[in-house]
Parts: structure tokens; sequence; C-alpha cells
């Protein structure tokens, strides 16, 4: 599986968030809207104007990595699961001029690198500002690579 920030590859899409919770799939034709498997929601991209991500962030490179590491250490303090669970973001989607805040679950407590939410707003963006792109969703590890180029500004 490959992941770069809040977006993940997930077959015949790409997804933005934590597949296993709260989640949008992006396919070539929909924004799908899902809690797990259970789809809540699945909007056509021609209604889709927006979609803004409201995640925790933070400039380390790795915060996954150190999440995990910290972690596992109280875990091994305690002897047992501390039961964290990394909080519930937020994305608004502006669908036919109408505003709709669904959740959004993390992969990992801690922030996302401030850089790959940026990276994913922008693919979206682009998503949105070019349909004959949306094709390249057929092929979403591909788009992992696009959206770090457009982290660094170089997309």
């Amino acid at each position: 599986m490959k992941r770069y920030g809040p977006l993940i590859v997930v077959p015949d899409a790409l997804a933005v968030g934590d597949p296993g919770r709260h989640h949008l799939r992006l396919t070539p034709e929909a924004v799908m809207i899902r809690a797990g498997v259970e789809s809540r929601s699945i909007l056509p991209w021609a209604s889709v104007e927006r979609v803004v991500l409201d995640v925790p962030t933070t400039r380390f490179r790795l915060p996954g990595l150190v999440g995990t590491l910290v972690l596992g250490a109280v875990t091994a303090a305690m002897l047992s699961d501390p039961g964290v669970e990394p909080e519930d973001g937020t994305a608004t989607l502006t669908v036919d001029g109408e505003n709709t805040t669904v959740l959004l679950s993390r992969h990992h407590v801690g922030g996302y690198w401030a850089p790959s939410v940026a990276g994913a707003h922008r693919l979206i963006a682009h998503l949105i500002a070019h349909p004959e792109q949306r094709a390249l969703l057929e092929h979403p590890e591909r788009l992992i690579d696009v959206a770090a180029q457009l982290a660094r500004g170089t997309g």
C-alpha cells in the first residue's frame, strides 16, 4: 500500500484518510464519503466544487514514526494497550454551493507532515478543475507521486 500524508492507495481508488474508518474515496466517477466499507454518500465530480481538509499537521517529516515509537514505549511501560486512538479530522466539501463537513480519520496519532497535506489539497483541487485528469484515479499509485511533487511546489 502506497501512502503520502492523508492519501493512501486502495483498490481502484485514492483514499483520503484511514480507509478502515472515516475517509473519502476518490474514483474517476465520483467522490465517495465512507465509514470503513460503508458508503455514506456518492458525489459525482461535476457537483464537487471544493474539498478542504482540516487535520492536525506538523513540520516534522516523519510524524507517524515518532507517534508509533512513543505509543510503543507507553504501551511497554504500561504492559497494556493505553487505548490511544488518532483523533478524527474533518473534510469540508462544497457540493452544488452547499458546504458539508464530514469526519476524516487519520492513519496515526500526531499530525500529518504539513507539506503532504498541502500536496493533497493541490491534487484534489487539480482533479476538480481538470475533469480529464480524473482518469488517473484508475492508477492511484501514480497520483501519490504527483501529490509529493505538488507538495514541493514542482508539480
